[in-house]
């Protein structure tokens, strides 16, 4: 048998939604962006069984059977990963540029990722079936690419040495730092030097008897939850927002004061228009601010650090010049 060591660069990822849940996707028509890496793990969840009279395990059981994936990538207007994320079917809008308006939903979609190792002989070919995502955190800071990171479970999968696809390449450019801008109860926020978005789904996988893998996996509670650092300005822009009320606050006052929620809009913008333009607009409702930390250091410009989160998505609109997305079903 032939072994051949190699490199990610003869390896490739593909996704593609499924029509039922829990069975292959019927394509693989979409790559997740530039930059992509993958890390998957597997596990039986094997048990060694123990006999009187001997010191040695005597039998092995494989319990059920458990999968996840990790893919990290880069913030492009290839939009169709976000239908996995928030649940719903995209709607499809406008011309030069087309908008991809997508929403939450009470179910997450589940997805099939193709990937594959050409090796030579014996070549590595997977499909993880029945993924759903568990959590996916964007970041974005100060002299660097935005990022993406997706946590996803999975049901089973298949494997085989031949069979290699063709690899979708990635066509849409990267969005950075300098496209983003950040909005808080409508007021723009100068001088962000990093955003840090982590949407939860708290998928749970349910097994049951008569089959290893699980044949459910349920979303719980859904959580939006932010963190960013920014030159501190302005205490009207996040500081106010913390108290729950314009200055000044009297000491007496927090005894009661119970902050409101407030829209928060991230946006990245290339620039550019009608076809040329590509946008991803995200706006959440009823932010709230949890901590706020300002640290001096006269050898350090004064930075605020904030955490909070959202109670809801209300849409994240992709602009691109693709009219509709190839991902469904």
């Amino acid at each position: 048998m032939a072994q051949n060591v190699t490199s990610g660069s003869m390896a490739y990822v593909n996704y593609g939604f499924e029509t039922t849940e829990g069975t292959v996707a019927s394509s693989f028509p979409k790559c997740f962006g530039h930059g992509t890496k993958v890390s998957i793990s597997r596990k039986n969840t094997m048990d060694r069984v123990f006999s009187l009279g001997y010191r040695n395990a005597q039998a092995n059981v494989a319990k059920k059977y458990e999968g996840s994936a990790s893919i990290e990538f880069v913030l492009t207007a290839n939009s169709s990963w976000f239908r996995a994320v928030l649940g719903a079917i995209p709607t499809d809008g406008g011309a030069t540029p087309y908008t991809h308006t997508f929403e939450e939903s009470n179910s997450v979609a589940a997805f099939s990722i193709a990937n594959a190792i050409e090796m030579g002989t014996n070549d590595y070919v997977s499909a993880l079936i029945g993924c759903k995502v568990q959590s996916c955190n964007i970041t974005a800071a100060v002299d660097e690419i935005a990022n993406v990171k997706l946590e996803a479970l999975y049901r089973t999968e298949s494997m085989a040495t031949t069979g290699i696809g063709s690899v979708e390449p990635p066509t849409e450019d990267p969005l950075a730092f300098q496209h983003g801008t950040l909005s808080v109860a409508g007021t723009t926020v100068g001088y962000v030097q990093s955003f840090d978005l982590t949407i939860n789904n708290n998928i749970e996988m349910v097994w049951g008897l008569g089959s290893r893998y699980a044949t459910a996996a349920p979303p719980k509670t859904r959580t939006y939850d932010i963190k960013m650092t920014v030159a501190f300005s302005d205490v009207t822009l996040l500081l106010e927002k913390f108290y729950g009320k314009a200055a000044p606050v009297a000491a007496t006052e927090l005894a009661v004061l119970n902050p409101a929620g407030v829209a928060l809009v991230l946006t990245f913008d290339n620039g550019g228009t009608t076809t040329a333009s590509r946008k991803v607009v995200f706006t959440f409702a009823n932010f709230f601010l949890n901590e706020h930390t300002l640290p001096l250091d006269v050898n350090e410009v004064i930075k605020e650090d904030v955490s909070g989160w959202a109670l809801s998505c209300t849409s994240i609109v992709v602009s691109n010049n693709t009219a509709t997305d190839v991902a469904i079903p």
